[in-house]
């Protein structure tokens, strides 16, 4: 196995196409064709589907393209690591997060930090939610942004935001045209769909069902993005909930949910950065910025979208 490989999968995945992915790697078809069927006999599984007219990821080309990716942004993180170490006047900050993070949200709010930091670049990082922790610990990333079901005292942690969430009902669902929202005690027995649990969702409505004391019905299969939750509802095969900043712009057949309290339902985000005596000043600055001064954007923001 090697990264071109890798490389040349992603770029299928991308394209759905052999050839537009040959054309965007700089490689012949035949070459190519050749390293994905070597990747596919050492990985031990068929990644696509290919017919005459498309090309499409198996289950098991679904299962690892995520995978890929990561191991790919690896590599940028060590090119990125290499030049700071040569140039230590060029300054990285290196932020993970889940997938659930509205990321519109985070880059508004970093903003203002970037303008008054020129010499620093913000480096963002998509990660499973497993991996968030250890990648800290390790030192491949400077501060998390996670989704938490409970109340942090942690010194190393602070609030960012919390993300309201929503019902999307099956098609199947009896209707009510005058409903306006949903209580998680009063929700239908419809299955809820989930995804395969990197990004989090999963474990946090886990822990929010069994704080409303509700019993969490899951279908059975598992969906590949927030995209296909919202149309597997749409065609009846179950039901959704998502946090309102993953919903797509044009999907209008969701309800905000709320507790048996009449609270809504949401979850937190929360930053997290690693317990250290000696911080670079950058980081630190950083830190400062989002203890004193996210908090107030956040709250505009939230001003502006009521």
């Amino acid at each position: 196995m090697n990264l071109k490989q890798l490389q040349f999968m992603v770029h299928v995945a991308t394209t759905q196409s052999f050839s537009r992915a040959a054309e965007l790697s700089f490689a012949t078809q035949p070459t190519l064709s050749n390293a994905i069927s070597q990747l596919e006999e050492e990985l031990g599984g068929r990644l696509f589907k290919r017919t005459t007219r498309s090309v499409e990821l198996t289950p098991f080309g679904e299962h690892m393209l995520p995978r890929i990716q990561e191991l790919l942004q690896s590599k940028e993180d060590i090119y990125k690591a290499a030049e700071a170490f040569h140039n230590p006047s060029h300054k990285i900050l290196r932020i993970g997060f889940s997938p659930l993070v509205d990321m519109q949200r985070l880059d508004q709010v970093l903003t203002p930090f970037r303008q008054t930091h020129p010499e620093v670049t913000l480096f963002f990082k998509e990660c499973f939610i497993d991996d968030l922790a250890q990648r800290l610990e390790n030192q491949q990333i400077d501060i998390q942004i996670t989704p938490e079901s409970t109340a942090t005292d942690d010194p190393c942690s602070c609030f960012f935001y919390q993300d309201q969430l929503c019902y999307l009902p099956s098609r199947d669902d009896q209707s009510d045209n005058s409903r306006l929202a949903y209580r998680l005690s009063d929700l239908p027995e419809t299955p809820i769909i989930l995804t395969g649990g990197g990004c989090g969702l999963n474990a946090a409505l886990e822990s929010l069902f069994h704080a409303e004391g509700k019993a969490f019905n899951v279908y059975p299969g598992q969906a590949m993005s927030y995209q296909v939750i919202e149309d597997w509802a749409s065609l009846g095969i179950g039901s959704g909930i998502l946090p309102r900043s993953k919903l797509s712009a044009g999907h209008t057949d969701h309800f905000p949910l709320f507790t048996a309290k009449e609270f809504p339902a949401h979850f937190t985000f929360n930053w997290r950065w690693r317990q250290h005596d000696q911080q670079p000043a950058h980081l630190l600055d950083l830190i400062s910025y989002i203890e004193t001064t996210v908090p107030s954007l956040v709250q505009g923001q939230a001003s502006q979208q009521s």
